[in-house]
């Protein structure tokens, strides 16, 4: 076995072992990994040290589908490749000890590299651009793509470092480094992106695994694993459980003998009882022993003198250490995933990586293929490129060509990989990642005792589905809150909230969960603090797990229109199906605030019928032209047209037309004589302070606040009232769903949340800033007029008064859609180019 050569050229011999591997890395894909990744969960926070844990791979196929996702196609190509070319090594390495084989072919060695050093290189790159480059959604949950730019960011900071490993090998030549330490030092630089990813994934979640695996290999449920596991989870939680154990101690072995070759590499020799043992090769260094727990174990063993126990036992113990960090690596790519579908490296220890929001996790199959693409690009790569040097460099590298066997390739490829270097490589790498884990374990110690503190719960997810068909009985068929704010019963959506968060039965928790975050979420998007909005719409999806996720979905998509974060809103459109006329309103917003793309011609039949759509594009008209036109008093029989007209008159307003307008609102009030139209009655008080009947306005106010005291737009207009000396000011809104005007902190920094809203004054720049983004019908205010803002080559903004109307902002609008029926806002930003948008038929829609 030490003169085998690399036989050149294409040979018969080298079929079974190309056929071979490609057929196992099959199966292994098709058979091993799915089962692997079956029961992938997510927790996310529910309340004080309180999370869920919810299952989002419950069988065979539901992993299958998430693998055949478009974002998984780069992760699992990555995974693929590396696999089948470890696995060519080995079937090479198999034929030769079987002797169907003279030596290794060099067209199979040559596939098996490129196969392993790509992946590794894209491997070493990924886990990089996780590390430097911030993902997305990691401080506010979002469900954007990876754009082309940070695609391109990837590459470059590949390159980048790359082209640093090598500068590293240049410099170390200069000063005279030998080869085989130019090289391995040179790869070590280039790789350690992946292992440093490594370290900080295991180390930060170390705790928590141990806590958990423990708990299923003794037959008990875990914080993670809801029901009692059967034998197999029993066996792979005990092998986990197993190796957690000793990765700490693995890692301080090698630490410490990292510091003792640095002080003394000849310190510690060999005896010459182990010398003088037939299956003992003296070695470059103990790390490629294992350090100093593998040289001081060849040491004990030596002394049992029956070889036939002797050997397989001190084989077995060098193995592990030396490929614990690879087999860690290539087994561990799955809990990897785990870790990270979890989210618990907050929890359990710092130092982690996130590269996902939890709750986006839970719902969104598209962020679940997009992490799991991760674990495989970052980690099998690497953790394949070390297994295969691994089994290269095991005893010696005794089977490796070198010098004239390797006959063509001597003075390129052997020259390169010559057994020292690679041997040097093996340990160098394993070590860093031993070296990494332990510096991020160690100093995630002093959290493991908080895991005890918190509540996980793994349950309630399955007793909020098991729940979910009774809830209409449990609930009594309760108008839900989209209902009760559209017909402005404030007072009773509000109460309902409150109840939610009373104590329950046990059994209801979860529904009543459910529930206080739809109604929180619509509560936020009816009052246009959309920023909150969004982030209880993630929190429902992530609490029903992507389904009945309509309502959820159109926050969204409204959320992002509103904060005119197109990027943002054109994968959430993505999901809104194209038969829903609601759905199709946002996707016609999308197009008219986006200066890209276009709707289809059956979206647009959809929406020329609508009448919503049709006052959107009159209102889009009249703000093209800058003119204000008469509301129509009649037109106010639906919660959308009571809406349009109270925007018209806010613009009425604006110009210092609140006496015809007040003329206007009081027939249209008639008009609805049997609707307690509470938001046109509050309007109509603004409309007398406006011109001058104070008292009129104020007793009108205090009327309509003692029979509705918590609508938002009451309370927020008798505060105004109270803040200018005419009335008492009313008590506190504990349940804060209420203007930010309201709040006591300084409403200036916190008002923008009102991302569609103009703030009462526009007294800074910033204020002023928002307003014209917000809704720039506030131009009308402007002594210049909106037209001339309109063409203003300067920041129209400053143009824009520092009083406006008092609380304008209460029933002024721009575009108007419907959620679940219930009208909200999403402003007009100043940048809205009519013409454009006519140009690309959006205005006619025929």
């Amino acid at each position: 076995m030490v003169n085998l050569e690399i036989i050149q050229g294409f040979s018969f011999s080298m079929i079974p072992s190309l056929f071979l591997a490609f057929l196992a890395a099959w199966l292994f894909w098709d058979r091993v990994v799915p089962r692997q990744l079956k029961g992938l969960q997510v927790a996310f926070k529910t309340g004080d040290k309180r999370y869920e844990v919810h299952q989002v791979t419950e069988s065979i196929d539901d992993v299958k589908h998430l693998l055949s996702l478009r974002g998984m196609r780069f992760g699992v190509l990555s995974y693929l490749m590396a696999l089948t070319g470890s696995l060519l090594f080995l079937f090479e390495f198999i034929a030769v000890r079987m002797e169907l084989s003279e030596g290794f072919h060099a067209p199979s060695v040559a596939l098996a590299l490129m196969l392993i050093i790509l992946p590794a290189i894209l491997s070493s790159g990924t886990s990089l651009g996780a590390q430097v480059i911030r993902p997305l959604g990691t401080v506010r949950a979002t469900m954007q793509n990876n754009t082309r730019v940070r695609n391109a960011g990837y590459v470059a900071l590949t390159i980048s470092w790359l082209l640093l490993a090598i500068a590293v090998g240049l410099v170390l030549k200069s000063r005279g480094v030998s080869q085989t330490h130019q090289i391995s030092i040179a790869a070590l630089v280039a790789f350690s992106p992946a292992i440093l990813a490594y370290g900080r994934i295991l180390g930060s979640s170390w705790h928590a695994l141990k806590q958990s695996s423990r708990q299923i290999s003794k037959g008990k449920s875990s914080p993670f694993h809801n029901h009692l596991p059967n034998a197999r989870q029993q066996f792979i939680a005990q092998v986990v459980h197993l190796n957690l154990v000793a990765m700490p101690f693995v890692a301080i072995n090698t630490l410490v003998s990292l510091l003792v070759l640095l002080y003394d590499p000849t310190m510690f020799t060999h005896s010459d009882r182990v010398l003088n043992l037939p299956e003992y090769r003296l070695q470059s260094t103990y790390m490629e022993e294992g350090g100093l727990l593998g040289f001081g174990l060849i040491e004990l063993f030596s002394h049992i003198p029956q070889a036939g126990i002797r050997v397989p036992i001190v084989t077995s113990l060098l193995l592990f250490l030396l490929l614990n960090v690879a087999a860690v690596g290539f087994l561990f790519v799955y809990e990897v995933a785990r870790i990270l579908f979890l989210d618990i490296q907050d929890v359990s220890g710092v130092g982690g990586i996130r590269l996902a929001d939890s709750r986006l996790l839970r719902a969104e199959p598209v962020q679940q293929a997009s992490l799991l693409n991760f674990c495989f690009t970052g980690f099998a790569g690497q953790s394949m490129l070390l297994l295969a040097l691994a089994m290269i460099t095991f005893w010696d590298s005794s089977f490796l060509p070198q010098g004239a066997a390797c006959g063509s390739w001597e003075s390129s490829v052997c020259s390169v990989l010559e057994k020292d270097m690679l041997e040097e490589l093996t340990w160098m790498l394993a070590s860093g990642g031993q070296v990494a884990f332990l510096a991020v374990w160690g100093i995630s110690l002093r959290r493991s005792g908080q895991l005890y503190d918190i509540s996980f719960d793994a349950s309630m997810d399955e007793d909020r589905t098991r729940l979910r068909g009774m809830s209409d009985m449990i609930y009594v068929k309760q108008r839900s809150v989209n209902e009760l704010v559209a017909a402005e019963d404030w007072d009773t959506a509000l109460k309902r909230y409150e109840s939610l968060s009373e104590t329950k039965e046990a059994t209801l928790v979860g529904l009543d969960m459910v529930r206080k975050t739809k109604a929180t979420m619509l509560l936020f998007a009816a009052l246009g603090r959309w920023d909150e909005a969004e982030e209880t719409a993630i929190d429902l999806l992530a609490l029903k797990g992507g389904r009945d996720a309509q309502l959820s979905r159109m926050v969204l998509c409204a959320a992002s229109l509103a904060q005119r974060d197109m990027k943002e809103a054109r994968p959430r459109l993505d999901l809104l199906p194209d038969d829903d006329i609601e759905a199709v309103r946002l996707k016609w917003i999308s197009t008219v605030l986006n200066k890209k793309g276009s709707l289809n011609q059956q979206t647009k039949s959809m929406l020329s019928i609508d009448p919503l759509t049709n006052k959107n594009i009159e209102m889009l008209r009249q703000y093209g032209v800058a003119e204000v036109s008469r509301p129509r008093p009649k037109k106010v029989k639906t919660a959308f047209d009571r809406r349009v007209f109270l925007s018209e008159i806010a613009r009425m307003r604006m110009i210092g037309k609140s006496e015809y307008a007040l003329n206007l609102l009081e027939e249209a009030i008639e008009v609805v004589q049997d609707i307690d139209w509470v938001h046109g009655r509050i309007t109509q008080s603004l409309l007398n302070f406006d011109v001058g009947r104070v008292m009129t306005a104020v007793d009108l106010a205090e009327r309509i606040s003692k029979e509705h005291p918590r609508n938002p737009h009451v309370r927020s207009i008798i505060i105004q009232y109270a803040a200018l000396g005419h009335t008492a000011m009313p008590s506190s809104e504990h349940t804060k769903i209420e203007w930010l005007f309201e709040l006591g902190s300084d409403w200036r920094i916190t008002w923008p949340k009102h991302t569609v809203a103009p703030a009462p004054v526009l007294e800074s720049e910033l204020l002023r800033q928002h307003a014209w983004a917000a809704n720039a019908w506030v131009g009308l205010a402007s002594e210049h007029g909106l037209e001339a803002l309109q063409k203003s080559r300067r920041s129209p903004h400053n143009d824009l008064p520092e009083e406006l109307p008092l609380a304008l902002y209460t029933h002024l609008s721009g575009l108007l859609v419907t959620i679940g029926g219930m009208p909200v806002d999403l402003g007009l930003p100043g940048t809205f180019d009519l013409d454009s948008v006519d140009g690309k038929g959006l205005l006619t829609l025929s």
